[in-house]
């Protein structure tokens, strides 16, 4: 069975586009030693069978993986659809890594030997992002908020991916959106807003973040920490390149 007729089969619509460079890659991870290798067309079906029952798992595919029971999943509905996610078997985080399959594959052909961690992704994402990459990363934020504010009866896991995901495509024009998670309920999302404020040096967000330090939850007050100090490396940066 090939790989387009395992997607007929499950009721999976790609685009062309993004099927016709899975197709190319396929053929060209053969016989290479690599670190992330796509999965044989039993695999991805069989995975995509168990990951559907799954609330969280429901709108990925599963194409990638490490042969350490970790994977590259793609979003084939919803908001964040033909987006990348990095599937870990210790730690649950779907957020967005990859704007798609193919920004993936040039990353991955340039430099078959660089392990997952070592991959330049494009969440989150920096300053010097196209207008078109904006309006997207802005049109979903809106529709993931949205889906959140429909449901207040949402299970707390799906909540925290959906926020995990909100948060990772947040560009740096809208970075002070943020701020209304840092005191969220959830220590894992006042966590990762910490984390993210840091990421992105956001200077106004340093005395909120001495009050997470001070009264935080036991994540959320390391975060807080961390962040803290990586806005004062970039500021220190910013001071040398003066």
């Amino acid at each position: 069975m090939s790989l387009r007729e395992v997607f007929e089969r499950l009721a999976i619509y790609l685009p062309d586009d993004t099927l016709e460079a899975l197709l190319i890659h396929s053929k060209k991870q053969k016989g290479q030693k690599v670190q992330l290798r796509l999965l044989s067309e039993q695999e991805l079906a069989e995975s995509t069978e168990w990951m559907a029952q799954i609330e969280v798992f429901k709108h990925i595919v599963p194409l990638w993986t490490d042969d350490h029971s970790n994977y590259v999943g793609l979003y084939v509905e919803g908001p964040l659809a033909y987006k990348l996610c990095y599937i870990n078997h210790e730690e649950t985080d779907l957020s967005p890594i990859y704007r798609s399959a193919a920004s993936l594959i040039a990353e991955l052909e340039q430099k078959p030997e660089l392990d997952w961690e070592q991959l330049h992704k494009d969440y989150p994402s920096d300053e010097d992002i196209s207008t078109e990459q904006l309006a997207e990363d802005i049109r979903c934020m809106h529709e993931l908020q949205a889906i959140l504010e429909k449901d207040s009866f949402m299970e707390d896991d799906v909540r925290c991916q959906l926020l995990y995901s909100l948060m990772a495509i947040t560009p740096v024009s809208e970075v002070d959106s943020l701020l209304s998670y840092v005191d969220d309920e959830e220590m894992y999302v006042q966590e990762r807003a910490c984390i993210l404020l840091g990421y992105h040096g956001y200077e106004p967000a340093t005395e909120i973040l001495k009050e997470v330090v001070k009264h935080g939850s036991p994540n959320g007050k390391l975060a807080a920490r961390k962040a803290l100090s990586m806005i004062r490396a970039k500021q220190m940066d910013k001071h040398i390149k003066k």
